[in-house]
């Protein structure tokens, strides 16, 4: 990140490369305010829990405990003292990349709205600049430490964190498989009562103990879900808490990576391809591990002998 910022400064104070007088004055004043230098220090906390929760080999249960360290990290740098470490650090920034720390720069001049012109305005429209350093740590850096901790704490609260426990409990290979303590609080928050969690879980233990006699073994939660299926009108509860487990980790990342697969995909050598064919292009680039395993060669026997009219001989 610090070398980002040096580079975006330099550029900025170089003499041959044309800026907007917007760009100036919005760099000028991010180093006027100490932004880059604050969001580097907040976002380098939260920055290894943001790679955790990506992680495809995430457990659930785990989350909580990170994220209790990282709220308690963020309630310690709202402190004077780390203000006053982050001051330094982006004037010694500013000093390297030889950018003015007084925040001094040509002011646009303004106008007020056209719909205010026949009117006496007495409150101010326009916002106030913040330049002392006191004025910043209340109005710039307290705030976002403040809305960091709400906002995890909103998203990582007692009920989450019981569910979360409950998602966990739900997989074949944490060791609270099946554990009543440990699904109560997620049943609790699904409206499933203790009496009918109680008996699901006592007969679908005996049931798992059947079928691992016979040597079906299950090994994830989608394993547990193709063997819960034939029982769903017995197991309604639990097969419903099945679901749910399977349902809440999925992102929108899939999507994401969709739209960037297309944007590779369809370039203007591929303008005129049709929708079934990006589609299929897109679902192999983005399923890459799998296309890889695929024979090639088999595929184009397939195609060869369900097309024994083309011109091109395959075989």
């Amino acid at each position: 990140v610090s070398d980002s910022v040096m580079m975006a400064l330099q550029l900025c104070r170089a003499p041959k490369v044309a800026f907007s007088r917007n760009s100036k004055r919005m760099c000028h004043k991010m180093c006027h305010h100490n932004t880059l230098s604050c969001a580097q220090e907040l976002f380098r906390v939260t920055k290894f829990m943001s790679d955790q929760l990506q992680s495809p080999t995430l457990e659930l249960s785990s989350t909580i405990d990170l994220s209790e360290s990282v709220i308690a990290t963020l309630s310690d740098k709202r402190a004077e003292e780390s203000w006053i470490d982050i001051r330094d650090r982006a004037a010694d920034l500013c000093t390297k990349a030889g950018v003015s720390q007084d925040g001094t720069c040509e002011k646009r001049r303004t106008q007020p709205p056209r719909i205010l012109q026949e009117f006496v305005v007495e409150a101010p429209v326009e916002s106030t600049p913040v330049t002392t350093s006191d004025a910043q740590r209340t109005h710039l850096y307290y705030p976002v430490i403040d809305r960091l901790v709400g906002e995890m704490r909103r998203r990582f609260s007692t009920e989450a964190g019981g569910v979360l426990t409950g998602v966990s409990a739900l997989s074949p290979k944490h060791a609270s498989f099946l554990d009543k303590k440990c699904l109560q609080p997620m049943a609790q928050f699904y409206l499933v009562t203790e009496e009918n969690l109680k008996a699901e879980l006592h007969q679908i233990q005996r049931l798992l103990e059947r079928k691992k006699a016979q040597g079906h073994v299950v090994n994830d939660t989608l394993e547990f879900l193709a063997l819960m299926r034939p029982y769903r009108d017995a197991f309604v509860d639990l097969y419903r808490l099945i679901c749910i487990s399977l349902t809440l980790p999925v992102t929108s990342a899939s999507c994401e990576r969709s739209f960037s697969c297309l944007r590779r995909i369809k370039n203007y050598l591929r303008n005129s391809s049709g929708d079934t064919r990006n589609s299929n292009l897109a679902l192999l680039s983005i399923n890459k591990q799998r296309t890889k395993t695929l024979d090639v060669q088999r595929i184009i026997d397939i195609f060869a002998s369900n097309h024994k009219n083309r011109r091109i001989v395959l075989i």
